[in-house]
């Protein structure tokens, strides 16, 4: 579907993604690895998008990595990318900047089609990653060449991406989807379990503050069963949730207890 208004970073996200689906060997994940987009090729390749209605300075904060990320090896994306609606003679210089930085700024243009006129990014011949072809008057990406690259959604969500205080699918929270699937197999579920999923078990069996545990103690000793305040993960990421209810099923027998 053709986008004719851009009057939101949404609207900049829901553009890029559509064209970049349309790409071969290329995924857009919405809200990932703490980008607007996580764009990623099927040889591994992996672009970090950051949108910007209005370009300014605090693009560099959410786009750049932190001081320090590559002698800590922390993950990250072999290119960054800044989408914005529009360049103006007072963001020239932050365009300027970014670049000079290693990150590219893309502006989508009017384009006119048989359905009217419409915005475009025409990846196909804006980005050499894409087009494959030889750089003549363009340049490649600066690869930011990572320790290691970020951790891939298991599966392509229909979350908003660009929105304000957006529901992002994070490793957390895959695991998090896996031990409440497990959780509501069995009834009941341990510490022990939940750690053989990688995250904590403080945040599902203690109190934080004056709000309640997400887990009361089961009638077995050890075990731990769903409340009232355990947070809706499965409502916000229905699809995930459902992918980790069949992988279960599949590969990881019940656990049968006696009282």
């Amino acid at each position: 579907m053709p986008i004719e208004k851009i009057e939101k970073e949404a609207d900049l996200c829901a553009l890029f993604i559509q064209e970049f689906n349309e790409l071969p060997g290329w995924t857009c994940y919405p809200e990932a690895a703490g980008f607007d987009v996580l764009v990623v090729h099927e040889d591994g390749r992996q672009i970090g998008v950051e949108a910007k209605l209005q370009l300014n300075a605090k693009v560099a904060d959410q786009i750049l990595p932190c001081r320090g990320d590559d002698l800590y090896g922390r993950p990250g994306p072999d290119y960054r990318l800044v989408i914005v609606s529009k360049i103006t003679d007072a963001s020239k210089g932050i365009v300027k900047m970014l670049e000079h930085l290693g990150v590219r700024v893309l502006v989508p243009r009017s384009s006119w089609t048989s359905r009217g006129d419409c915005f475009t990014f025409s990846l196909a011949h804006s980005l050499l990653e894409v087009s494959g072809h030889k750089p003549f008057y363009d340049w490649y990406m600066f690869d930011w060449n990572p320790p290691e690259r970020c951790q891939v959604p298991v599966l392509v969500t229909n979350l908003p991406a660009g929105v304000p205080s957006p529901v992002r699918l994070t490793p957390w929270k895959e695991s998090a989807l896996k031990v409440i699937a497990q959780l509501r197999s069995q009834g009941f579920i341990t510490s022990k379990q939940i750690a053989e999923h990688g995250i904590g078990v403080s945040a599902w069996t203690q109190a934080p503050g004056t709000k309640p545990a997400w887990l009361a103690k089961g009638v077995v000793r050890g075990t731990w069963v769903e409340t009232e305040h355990l947070p809706a993960f499965d409502k916000q990421h229905p699809e995930v949730y459902a992918l980790a209810v069949d992988t279960l099923k599949a590969t990881q027998p019940q656990l049968e207890l006696t009282p």
